[in-house]
């Protein structure tokens, strides 16, 4: 006779085996319901019998999703409408959204929503969007696109009695900003792999233990009467001659990163929008500037531990 347990794990297989074929049947279904010509041969005239609502309806909804996957993949920028349910919100409540995918590497990593309300000019009788909501990162400088692209006011604009706004081109320049800063990112991790430094973007405990440990490490050398633990670590890394590389840490948009050794020498580097090194201060151990591998440091976020270990 099967124990209780063995019955509550059998019964677990059959939801989880359930489940599979039921995913399985959705993709065939998206399949079958995509071919180019099943819409052509199901009309009343190219066949006996009459075709049922519920395959037509199933056709035009597949039709319409596969429509929505095309834009969202080669567009990246996308409109949608929302109803705000707040019986008091202007314009009746019409809510215009702007979602923005984000891919890297042939992958969807994130998607942003933008959510833009109705409201009247000054002293004027159209009417002109504004962000209502947003899920935009705050090291995006979000306001900044509206106030070019989606001006409410000439005080927004200069020299401009009339601004337009221009909704297309405040999708794109977000989009990217966007990508940009999502490429950055995953830049400065695979620097942190190539240097062999754990990922900086797992938590333990509900916490950043790169933060927690990182401001320990600050702390604990600004109260230390003495050098001892920083000359126990150098005397550990001339014991087997290896200079490693302790820190590779940004800022929150990307556009800054400093990298720290295990001989006390470190680099600044400015990075611009597209991902290349702009400037760089190498410092040596005893902080004097160390030019040649500053001029090193300048090219692609791509290779430039190499360059600086060279």
């Amino acid at each position: 006779m099967e124990t209780i347990e063995q019955l509550d794990t059998d019964i677990s297989d059959l939801h989880t085996r359930i489940a599979t074929l039921r995913a399985h049947r959705a993709n065939l279904s998206s399949i079958l319901l995509s071919q180019p010509h099943l819409a052509a041969r199901l009309q009343p005239g190219n066949q006996r019998d009459k075709p049922t609502e519920t395959a037509q309806r199933l056709i035009k909804q597949q039709s319409a999703r596969n429509l929505e996957n095309i834009h969202r993949a080669c567009a990246g920028v996308t409109a949608y409408k929302v109803q705000d349910p707040d019986p008091h919100a202007v314009n009746n409540g019409n809510i215009l959204g702007v979602r923005i995918d984000v891919s890297i590497g042939g992958k969807f990593v994130e998607t942003y929503h933008v959510l833009l309300a109705f409201q009247e000019r000054e002293s004027e009788s159209d009417k002109v969007l504004r962000i209502h909501k947003h899920t935009i990162p705050p090291c995006i400088p979000l306001q900044q696109l509206a106030n070019r692209w989606l001006p409410s006011s000439s005080k927004d604009v200069e020299d401009a009695t009339h601004p337009e706004q221009d909704l297309v081109h405040f999708g794109r320049s977000l989009r990217k900003e966007l990508v940009g800063w999502h490429m950055r990112v995953q830049a400065v991790e695979d620097l942190r792999k190539e240097a062999g430094l754990p990922d900086s973007r797992l938590k333990g405990d509900g916490q950043d233990t790169f933060g927690i440990e990182s401001t320990a490490g600050i702390l604990n050398a600004f109260v230390s009467d003495d050098d001892a633990s920083s000359d126990a670590e150098e005397a550990e890394e001339e014991e087997d001659g290896i200079i490693r590389i302790l820190d590779i840490e940004s800022d929150a948009a990307v556009r800054q990163v400093t990298i720290t050794w295990s001989d006390r020498r470190t680099a600044v580097i400015n990075i611009n929008k597209d991902g290349t090194v702009e400037k760089a201060v190498c410092r040596t151990k005893g902080g004097g500037r160390d030019v040649a591998r500053s001029r090193k440091a300048v090219g692609p976020l791509r290779g430039l531990v190499q360059r600086l270990m060279a």
